[in-house]
């Protein structure tokens, strides 16, 4: 058979493991189709590349006023004020949401994003798991079928893609420097996770207030971790086993320091009076933690206000120019950081 030949109907079908009627069915929007079944029909068309005849060209045609929101996890508390903010600008115009969970996966992040487009999205927000190599090639097709899309994370800004960004290293130079003018010298950094673009922005800036202060970074402060409670538990643990134990710990996020917080306490530590924790986000339960969390504040229901805003902008205007978005973070000092604890010492005395 020839490797050039028409992709059929039937193809289709047997890649879905469906009828030809059911192919049709999806393809022509008729109801009476579950969810999962139009998923798997519409991802077979795609990795076929299959093109009805006379069908593409009217379903393109048909204007849709659902944009999608693909996030890489819904427990960590920072998306859900960031889908809220995304929400409320799309409600505001009318529009609605198909909002997408990868669970941290890139394979299942780069079929929803495929997913999307068959849904024939007015636009697509995203906040990426996956590195540049991954991600970037299937939003530049998309933005090249042009969808705007608006992205929080590893893309960059061009070709239909606006980047929403924040100073990732001002934000941990903040916290470093914050903990150093309390006396800290024993910092420790637990990290996002080492495949994200992020986490090497984020070491750069808390290794820039030791470098500005002249102070040498210790190798085993510096842990490897992730954006999840365990993550904050694990990072604690190896910090705690450590001869010289931190006076302070900056975490990968709000998330992570209560897994930190947690730990400390476990383990009959006081925070802040024997270590101070730092996160980063500001969520919603920071101030009601106990202590009170300080944090470097990152405006999240904006970034996904406006990168919606942005989205419908370009909507209705798709010769509006692409760029960045950057958004403005600060260090919300509250209880949870003190000044470095001082070593009590025993002086015996001769009679």
């Amino acid at each position: 058979m020839s490797s050039l030949r028409k992709t059929t109907i039937t193809d289709v079908a047997r890649m879905a493991n469906v009828s030809i009627q059911t192919v049709s069915a999806v393809v022509n929007r008729k109801p009476g189709i579950s969810d999962p079944t139009r998923d798997r029909v519409l991802l077979a068309i795609e990795r076929l590349q299959y093109r009805p005849n006379g069908i593409v060209s009217s379903l393109r045609a048909q204007k849709s006023h659902t944009v999608g929101v693909l996030i890489p996890t819904i427990p960590n508390p920072f998306f859900p004020e960031f889908v809220r903010g995304a929400e409320d600008a799309a409600s505001e115009k009318g529009y609605s949401i198909f909002l997408c969970n990868s669970d941290e996966g890139t394979e299942k992040e780069v079929e929803y994003l495929r997913l999307l487009r068959h849904h024939r999205v007015a636009g697509i927000l995203v906040s990426c798991v996956s590195g540049p190599a991954d991600s970037e090639p299937v939003l530049t097709k998309l933005a090249s079928h042009h969808i705007p899309i608006a992205s929080l994370g590893s893309a960059q800004p061009g070709q239909g893609i606006v980047a929403l960004r924040v100073s990732e290293t001002e934000i941990t130079r903040a916290a470093a420097n914050h903990l150093l003018g309390l006396g800290h010298r024993r910092i420790a950094f637990i990290t996002p996770p080492p495949s994200k673009n992020i986490a090497q922005m984020r070491i750069e800036g808390f290794k820039k207030a030791f470098l500005d202060a002249n102070l040498p970074i210790r190798p085993e402060y510096l842990v490897d971790g992730g954006f999840e409670l365990q993550d904050g538990i694990r990072g604690a643990q190896q910090l705690l086993s450590l001869r010289y134990p931190p006076t302070a710990i900056v975490a990968a996020n709000d998330l992570v320091a209560i897994g930190v917080i947690s730990t400390l306490k476990r383990h009959g530590h006081r925070v802040p009076s024997d270590t101070s924790v730092v996160g980063i986000d500001d969520i919603q339960m920071a101030p009601l933690l106990d202590p009170p969390l300080t944090t470097g504040a990152q405006p999240i229901y904006q970034i996904g206000l406006q990168g919606m805003e942005n989205i419908l902008l370009r909507i209705q205007n798709p010769r509006l120019e692409t760029s960045e978005i950057m958004f403005e973070t600060r260090l919300t000092i509250r209880q949870s950081t003190a000044k470095r604890p001082v070593k009590k010492t025993l002086i015996s005395r001769t009679r």
